[in-house]
Parts: structure tokens; sequence; C-alpha cells
């Protein structure tokens, strides 16, 4: 039986590795009119078979528009992964990491960072400030946990540091509502890009995000057993208190390299779990993989479609939101009329 499961997992991974193979030769075409570029064209330039090689045509694909296909997919996996461990450690379906206050401790230290101009210093300063804010919110959040063992109290901790961490950022926007670009950057990097993206950028963000995605996995056994109830976790020898700082720092490590790489990206870790789950059911071991995949697939599908269907730059975070929002409305109806 073993050889059987092992093979069957090699053919799996072969299928998913030609399938990004596949999806990066179809996504990375697409642009703006005058920049869109055929898919046989990227796939020479992704697989280095392709012949009269133009350099500014190479740049294009390789330094440009492949980074950011990639990046893209990296982030929507991460939040995607980060919205089904703290539904899961919650036992709360419409827990998301927004409520634990990471990504806006994350936003509140880059803001802190265009009024005090240090994005000036080079473009790695943001994220930075955004990953020390990250780590700053996990340490307080960690800091509040250890006197209690009540998720409810851990929830209701996360949601008044993200009020605060929010009340933070406006109060530094209003010292500085005289200066007009600093509104200007604050704004376009809250409301989330992939524009400029580069291989530095997803070198800076596959570390944390990979330790991030293994510590979710690590987990897939806990969470399951956790939804049968505290007691009856306890009982079968979960220590909750450990899991909860894995999961603390899994979802930290995800959402704040997501966060400080393409700024706040919303719904995309509350909604993609849910339609993970209505696929493959509730069990982690089907579900995490599931939501990582669709949550890749999801971010990627959404830059594509706003930098190719339009000469606007429409922020990735405002789609979201537009497609997230009732989509999630219309799966909590059909939930209810079904029970």
């Amino acid at each position: 039986m073993t050889q059987p499961r092992s093979l069957r997992a090699v053919l799996g991974l072969a299928v998913v590795a030609a399938g990004i193979l596949l999806a990066m030769a179809l996504v990375v075409g697409p642009g703006s009119v005058d920049t869109g570029i055929a898919a046989t064209v990227v796939w020479g330039h992704i697989t280095g078979t392709a012949t009269g090689v133009s350099r500014p045509l190479d740049a294009l694909v390789w330094d440009l528009r492949l980074p950011r296909s990639l990046l893209a997919m990296m982030v929507g996996a991460s939040l995607a992964t980060a919205g089904t461990v703290t539904q899961g450690m919650f036992r709360n379906p419409m827990a998301e990491p927004g409520v634990l206050g990471v990504s806006a401790a994350a936003a509140m230290m880059a803001v802190l960072g265009f009024l005090l101009g240090l994005d000036a210093l080079g473009s790695w300063t943001t994220p930075l400030m955004a990953a020390a804010g990250a780590a700053m919110g996990l340490l307080l959040l960690a800091g509040l946990s250890t006197r209690t063992l009540s998720m409810t109290t851990l929830l209701l901790s996360g949601v008044a540091l993200a009020a605060l961490f929010s009340a933070v950022t406006t109060l530094m926007l209003s010292i500085g509502t005289e200066r007009w670009d600093l509104g200007l950057k604050v704004i376009r990097w809250l409301m989330g890009s992939f524009e400029a993206r580069s291989w530095s950028h997803l070198g800076w963000t596959v570390g944390p995000m990979c330790v991030g995605l293994a510590m979710a996995g690590w987990l897939v056994l806990d969470l399951d057993t956790l939804a049968l109830g505290s007691e009856t976790a306890l009982s079968l020898g979960i220590d909750l208190a450990r899991m909860r700082w894995v999961a603390l720092v899994c979802v930290a490590l995800l959402v704040g390299a997501a966060t400080a790489m393409a700024g706040v990206i919303g719904f995309v870790g509350l909604v993609v779990p849910h339609v993970a789950r209505l696929t493959v059911g509730a069990a982690h071991g089907r579900l995490m993989p599931t939501a990582a995949v669709l949550g890749a697939l999801a971010v990627l599908a959404v830059d594509v479609a706003t930098r190719s269907t339009t000469g606007l730059s429409i922020p990735p975070g405002v789609v979201t939101a537009l497609l997230g929002a009732p989509l999630l409305v219309w799966m909590l109806l059909a939930q209810e009329r079904v029970t």
C-alpha cells in the first residue's frame, strides 16, 4: 500500500508542477494593450527555447511579469492558509487573520516609515518596517495570551489590538495631513499592489512564507482534534498552549510577509477557506492545501485581470473586497437555507 500512495504523491506533484508552468505561460503574458505577450512566446522564454530572443521582451518576462506573478501566488497561498489556521484555532468560520491585529500592526509601522521618510532610503525599508510591525503585534498578542487559555479572550484581545493599531495609523495620518505626498503613498500602500515587484522582493518573501506554510502543515492533526472541542483535545494529549504559540507564529509569518510585500489585501483569508471547505470538507489534511492553491489562483487571477482589462492601475485589495464581500454573503445565505 505504501508504494501506490507514494506513486500517487509523485504523480500529484508532477501534475501540480506542470500546471504551475502552464499557468505561468498563460498569466505572465497578459498586460495592457501595448504590452500583451503571446503565451507561446512566454513559454519559450521560461523554458529557454525561444529563438531570436529580444532583450526588452526577455526583461519584461523575467524581470517584471514572472516575479510579480509568483509573488501574487505566494501572497494568495499565505493569506488563505493563515485564514484556515485562524478559523481552525478559534473554531469559528468567521475568524480571519485581521482579527489578530497582525496586519494592522504591519500597516501602522509601514505608515510610520512613510511619516519619517524612511522609504527614501530604499525599496526595502517599507517591507522591513511592515515585518517589524507584524512581529511587534505577535509579541503583544502572545504576551496577552499567556495569561489565559480562553480563545474568546485571545480573539477579543486581537480585535482590541487591531483597533488600537488602526487608531495610531489614523493619528499619524492626521499629523501629516498637510503632506499630500504622504497621504498618496499611504493610500496606495494600504490598498495593496504588486506593481514594481522584483526577484529581490520575492526573495525576501519566500523564506518566512515557506516557514509559515510548513508550520501550518504541522498543525493539521492538532486542528482536526481541536475541532472536537478543547476538553476533548486536552484529553487526547494536545498541548493547547504550545499549539496556540505555533499557530500565532504561523499566522504572523504568513500575514506579515504578505502585508509587507503587497500591502493590505482583504477577504482572501476569510472567503477562500470557506470555498475550500465547501469543496473538500473540513478535514485540515485536505482543507489546508486546497485553500492554499485556491488562494494562490484567486490572487493571481485578480492581478492578471487588473493589469490586462484596463489601462488603470486598480489595487488588488479593492477587487478582492468587491468580489469577496458579495460571495461571502451569498455563501452564508446558502448555508442558512440548507440548515
